[in-house]
């Protein structure tokens, strides 16, 4: 894979959010005034482990962006094999991890680092999960980047990559980028029951998107 520089929004926007404590209490995870992640999206996410991992015995896991960790914790139930997260933020990294090694029984490794910085080994992971914030303006180059110097290089044959979307529908360049890369993926409408969201609730909507897209077996 291509590991690449980051440019000075990119560098702002990390040092800004390390200025930010990381804090976890009742709902989920708030660095400094702004929630990230909340328990209540633990379905949510058992559903993109679910459609990553089925029928992957042992998986081989990556996820880009550690959060709250209740994407970890809903993988759990799937058996991994190895699980891997990238996590730029040390104070998230600190308050998280060992939460996740409590859930896991594979082996775990967390990265301290943005993922622009990764240098791994080709094929090396069997599903993707990618769920970060980017700078403002950046979601989707961001995500284009990601899915061709990272998601498609290190993905084996038949592989698997979700990502986080909010809302009913992909934009035009999310949908462009996948159509590209990948020779066929999907998405699923996922709704939050209302009764569910906590009183902090910062997303724009309770409806979701989990998508799939697998990369090709040659």
């Amino acid at each position: 894979m291509t590991t690449t520089a980051l440019d000075q929004a990119h560098i702002r926007h990390l040092d800004d959010l390390r200025t930010r404590s990381a804090v976890i209490d009742s709902q989920g995870l708030r660095l400094g005034d702004t929630y990230v992640m909340f328990f209540a999206e633990d379905d949510l996410m058992a559903e993109h482990a679910r459609r990553l991992t089925a029928g992957r015995e042992g998986a081989r896991v990556l996820e880009v962006g550690l959060g709250l960790g209740v994407f970890a914790e809903q993988l759990a139930a799937c058996d991994p094999g190895t699980y891997l997260a990238v996590e730029p933020h040390p104070g998230v990294v600190d308050l998280v991890t060992p939460r996740v090694r409590s859930a896991l029984s594979c082996p775990v490794t967390v990265l301290t680092q943005p993922w622009q910085l990764l240098d791994l080994p080709p094929k090396s992971a069997d599903a993707i999960m990618y769920d970060t914030w980017p700078p403002e303006g950046h979601a989707d180059p961001d995500f284009a980047a990601f899915v061709e110097r990272v998601a498609v290089p290190v993905l084996r044959p038949g592989g698997r990559f979700s990502f986080f979307q909010s809302g009913t529908r992909l934009s035009p360049a999310r949908v462009e980028v996948l159509d590209r890369h990948f020779p066929g993926w999907t998405v699923s409408p996922y709704r939050l029951p209302a009764a569910r969201l906590p009183g902090a609730w910062t997303k724009p909507s309770n409806e979701f998107l989990v998508p799939i897209a697998e990369v090709g077996v040659n």
